[in-house]
């Protein structure tokens, strides 16, 4: 028998897919592009926006996440997100989780910030968090960002202490102020999750959780082809297994907290082979431990990169038609999966990562890839689950580009502060457009 019989194709290939014994029949047929998408949508947001208000303003002040999440009887996926990322699902996440030694060199690289004595890092860390602070400071912002993903040290410092808390108290100043049908919420990211035992991580969960943290990140990186030894790996390697386990419990520790774990699963998604099934295998081992450690699946936010398997040197020298069809096509795929894997428990959220800027070989996809891969998910979701499931995520690329940090400079210059806040609240506003914008080839 043929070897690839087994395996479930990429779209670029022809043919009909295979099966094995692990797997279901995923079909990669070209998505419907009626103009039906987008009046089924509308009557969707309709009928739920009165009972989305409604949960969204119960108990008063800023609501969490977690609660949400939590209609008991009348317990809603397409309700809850609604409520966190908006009727038509096109508010975000601005990702700012980066460690403290990458802000600093972003400061001093892309924005051209000088380091100034002794303590010139100490100096720009400082810097950096006023910045954020005076871009958080913008009522216009939380109409197209409803989640913020804060670096572990911003999240814990306090922000009577002049260094980097100040960020988080303006966020949280500003989550109180919000309408209750626009709620915001803080996220945090955890690294180094998986060292030692799990108990200081479990230390260091319940301390975000007195800060007001509303979901927590953590990261899973399986490696490159080389580590993991093949697609099939993944479900027999004690290691992969073992890992799978390490994350499903830090996921369940988030959740006995009530927070929302929001787990970044990486693999060889540009794999010109096996893409497709290296997603498919990772995804359906993370399901399998999230179910032995029981994780509630309906509180999990879920990002992964998209198994396009081309390089980004072939992704880029396709015409944008051909990268707007393969996109849409592996959208769709990966509900599939995700659909399967989960045994049909809807998750709360999903979100496309793109890939990195930075390195001597970057990796981040082409924009109209990922979109069109947000809107391969959302069409099927929607047809399926009664809400679009994707929503966009963006840190440096396109929210916090270096000509922000330009704007500001040294903070000193009204003009140069508030014009770096304005291209802030513009780039996410752009993400929305983007995301809820009808799409064909």
């Amino acid at each position: 028998a043929n070897k690839d019989d087994n395996k479930i194709q990429h779209p670029k290939n022809k043919g009909s897919v295979g099966k094995d014994q692990d797997s279901k029949i995923i079909p990669t047929s070209v998505p419907n592009l009626s103009s039906s998408y987008l009046s089924q949508r509308k009557m969707l947001t309709f009928a739920v926006t009165a009972a989305t208000v409604g949960a969204a303003a119960g108990g008063g002040g800023a609501t969490t996440m977690w609660k949400i999440l939590d209609f008991g009887s009348d317990r809603s996926p397409a309700r809850a997100f609604r409520t966190i990322f908006g009727e038509c699902g096109d508010r975000g996440e601005y990702m700012d989780g980066y460690t403290e030694r990458a802000m600093v060199e972003r400061c001093a690289e892309d924005y051209g910030w000088p380091r100034v004595g002794p303590d010139g890092d100490g100096r720009l860390a400082c810097e950096r968090a006023a910045m954020m602070s005076h871009l958080y400071d913008d009522e216009r912002l939380w109409d197209h960002v409803s989640m913020v993903a804060f670096a572990e040290h911003y999240a814990t410092e306090d922000s009577d202490g002049g260094g980097t808390g100040g960020a988080l108290a303006t966020f949280r100043r500003r989550r109180n102020a919000q309408p209750r049908d626009r709620p915001i919420f803080a996220g945090a990211v955890l690294r180094d999750w998986e060292a030692g035992d799990g108990a200081e991580a479990g230390g260091r969960l319940e301390e975000l959780q007195t800060r007001g943290i509303d979901y927590v990140r953590l990261d899973c990186n399986l490696g490159t082809v080389g580590d993991i030894g093949g697609a099939a790996e993944i479900a027999d390697s004690p290691a992969i297994v073992g890992r799978f386990a390490r994350l499903a419990e830090a996921a369940r520790r988030c959740q006995d907290q009530e927070m929302v774990p929001l787990v970044l699963l990486q693999f060889p998604w540009r794999d010109p082979g096996d893409s497709i099934e290296y997603f498919n295998r990772a995804v359906q081992g993370f399901a399998d431990a999230l179910r032995d450690a029981g994780v509630d699946p309906e509180r999990l936010l879920f990002e992964t990169r998209p198994p396009v398997g081309l390089s980004a040197l072939e992704e880029k020298g396709m015409s944008e038609t051909e990268r707007t069809l393969l996109g849409l096509e592996v959208g769709r795929i990966m509900f599939e999966v995700i659909e399967t894997a989960f045994d049909g428990k809807r998750i709360a959220g999903f979100c496309v990562a793109g890939g990195s800027t930075k390195g001597d070989n970057p990796t981040a996809m082409e924009d109209d890839t990922q979109n069109a891969v947000r809107q391969g998910m959302r069409r099927i979701a929607l047809e399926r689950w009664g809400y679009e499931v994707c929503f966009w995520e963006m840190g440096a690329k396109r929210m916090l580009q270096p000509q922000v940090g330009r704007l500001w400079g040294g903070g000193k210059d009204r003009t140069g502060r508030d014009a770096a806040q304005k291209l802030f609240c513009l780039n996410a506003q752009e993400m929305a457009d983007e995301i809820k914008a009808s799409l064909s080839p």
